[in-house]
């Protein structure tokens, strides 16, 4: 058919860009940090700027490498050490980093 476009298929649930790999994913796939007291944190449900990450050591250690924090937070925040990335991400309780009120593993 002539003149007709293919429907666009819109993606389930909220999707955000991982400072790491660059490639959008669900936001449940995802860490959320934000800047507070010129720290990088764990913030899910926190108020102000905030970047994803995925929850895989590689874009951990790309983000970190590139200073992906620093660019993300316009300098007004110091990214995290990568063991202390990794930690939040692979650390026991709650994923996101949010005290155990949010995403399980």
């Amino acid at each position: 058919m002539r003149g007709r476009r293919a429907a666009r298929v819109r993606p389930i649930g909220p999707h955000r860009r991982c400072v790491g790999c660059r490639q959008k994913k669900p936001q449940t796939q995802l860490l959320r940090l934000v800047g507070e007291s010129g720290a990088v944190v764990p913030g899910k449900g926190k108020p102000g700027r905030g970047c994803w990450v995925c929850k895989e050591e590689q874009c951990a250690k790309v983000a970190v490498k590139t200073g992906q924090f620093g660019r993300a937070f316009k300098g007004k925040a110091k990214g995290p050490a990568l063991d202390r990335l990794l930690q939040w991400i692979v650390g026991p309780g709650s994923l996101d980093g949010d005290g155990g009120h949010g995403l399980k593993s």
